[in-house]
């Protein structure tokens, strides 16, 4: 049963008047001092909306008063600041280090076991079980490895892209209630939308959005234990169904490693135009999950979730490169800006007389590539015309095409080959400027995987913690954030506390 929580600023009174009473007035401003980047973080971080959020996970009349969920949630991030990996580390760590309990929101002599923190997660996640698939099974196969060096493993069905977009576009998908729910509601809710208000994630009414995934290595063995008696009779290499600790991990293959990894694959959706590289949205898949299947049930997913934002621009990588994913963002007028994959390079014909290069340019007849001459408003289309009119090329051509000053002129429309004539042409420096953005993602998940330890020194083995801790860094990248934008100095305020107790203290 919850009791009625507290305000943001409610809390941050109790934090002034805690930090006062254990260490400034007894002269202990340097432990303060020390922990100003974590206070100024749970300091600038409103909190107070996840009560609400959660309350339907509570029972409304019966059993004993239950911790203020903001509160625990707050605690829980700031082991994420702190780079503590153990819940039962870091309860020690409260319970030794009272700033650590203030800065979370509790008194410092009573601070919560470690199970309460066990159970809050679970009561985040809306399922019954931490994994969504039984933990026993059979063993999975490792997927092909990409032909050649840095590519990703080949799609299983050919032509799955175009069939999954024309299904989804026919009838848009109903994401019913899954177990991840609140913690998407609780990152967008709390972080997302006030980083929107910051203004540091780029025009909300025209958002460029960057699109890719990672590998996530997990920390269970990939062996399984086995149930069955084939050894006992002499089989040592069967394929009987094994218990899993972590059942929803799977091989996949690393192309930037060049190796097999067991694990996840985590999509995400950052801003672009973020001078931050903040993440907006983030769903794990399957390791063996190719990023153009994830990339479609994460924007339609983003696009519901989301009803208030406009995508205006969309920045992949070349293994979007599929014909379908370029009409899905022309049904919802976004601007697509993705490379193209090696695999699918070559000229494009147009009439038996004009070539295309493999950036979508027209080459003329004499083997030129034609000058881009701008965008026609009137008629929704690109102009080219002969090379010839570009004195700075120098280029000279004995059999004209045109005998107009003027030169030849060639149009292009988007609606004509969605690949080569995107809505930026891919060879203008207005495509190469913005496409340059989509190491944003990169970026995102460096902060994610690198600075906040995302995969490494962990013992998660179930989605439900997996979830919790890939928002939980994402969360901190925006609080981080936060405090750079808006340029919070914490000392100050500190200074000013001591010195309110100060003549208690002579």
């Amino acid at each position: 049963m919850l009791k009625t929580t507290r305000s943001h600023r409610q809390f941050q009174d109790f934090l002034k008047e805690q930090l006062q009473i254990h260490y400034l007035k007894r002269g202990f401003l340097e432990p303060v001092l020390l922990q100003q980047k974590a206070l100024a973080s749970v300091w600038c971080s409103d909190l107070s909306k996840i009560t609400e959020f959660v309350a339907h996970r509570y029972s409304q009349s019966v059993g004993s008063i239950a911790r203020d969920p903001a509160d625990m949630f707050r605690s829980l991030l700031l082991m994420e600041l702190l780079h503590e990996r153990s819940i039962d580390t870091w309860v020690h760590s409260m319970r030794s280090t009272p700033i650590f309990a203030v800065l979370s929101g509790f008194l410092p002599d009573d601070v919560p076991g470690v199970g309460t923190f066990y159970d809050f997660i679970k009561r985040l996640w809306m399922s019954s079980s931490t994994h969504l698939a039984n933990k026993v099974r059979r063993p999975r196969r490792k997927p092909k490895k990409g032909k050649k060096k840095g590519e990703k493993s080949p799609l299983k069905k050919p032509g799955v892209i175009k069939r999954l977009v024309d299904r989804y576009l026919e009838h848009p998908p109903d994401f019913h209630s899954r177990p991840q729910d609140l913690f998407q509601k609780i990152f967008k809710e709390c972080f997302v939308v006030p980083s929107a208000k910051h203004g540091i994630l780029g025009d909300i009414s025209a958002l460029t959005i960057a699109g890719d995934g990672s590998s996530v290595r997990t920390g269970a063995s990939h062996y399984g234990k086995l149930i069955c008696s084939c050894r006992e009779n002499g089989v040592f290499k069967c394929r009987c169904p094994r218990k899993f600790s972590d059942p929803d991990s799977s091989w996949g293959w690393d192309s930037y490693r060049e190796e097999y990894y067991f694990g996840r694959t985590l999509y995400a959706f950052t801003a672009a135009d973020s001078p931050y590289d903040l993440p907006v949205y983030l769903h794990f898949f399957k390791a063996n999950r190719h990023d153009s299947l994830a990339f479609v049930y994460s924007f339609f997913d983003f696009i519901q979730s989301n009803p208030d934002c406009k995508v205006a621009q969309c920045l992949l990588d070349s293994a979007h490169d599929a014909y379908a994913i370029y009409n899905l963002l022309h049904r919802y007028d976004i601007a697509a800006f993705i490379d193209l994959n090696t695999r699918n390079e070559g000229n494009c014909s147009h009439q038996d007389e004009i070539l295309f290069s493999k950036e979508g340019i027209p080459i003329c007849p004499a083997n030129h590539i034609m000058a881009y001459n701008g965008f026609c408003k009137d008629r929704q289309r690109h102009k080219w015309r002969c090379p010839k009119t570009r004195k700075t090329w120098k280029v000279s051509c004995e059999s004209p095409c045109s005998d107009s000053p003027y030169g030849r002129v060639f149009y292009t429309r988007e609606q004509d080959n969605l690949r080569f004539f995107t809505r930026v042409p891919r060879a203008s420096a207005l495509f190469k400027a913005r496409y340059r953005r989509r190491t944003a993602s990169e970026r995102c998940f460096k902060r994610l995987k690198e600075d906040y330890l995302l995969e490494r020194k962990t013992k998660t083995r179930n989605s439900c913690n997996w979830y919790f801790r890939a928002y939980s860094t994402a969360m901190c990248s925006h609080m981080d954030a936060w405090i750079k934008h808006l340029a919070i100095n914490m000392r100050p305020l500190i200074l000013e506390w001591s010195a309110e107790v100060f003549p208690a203290i002579s």
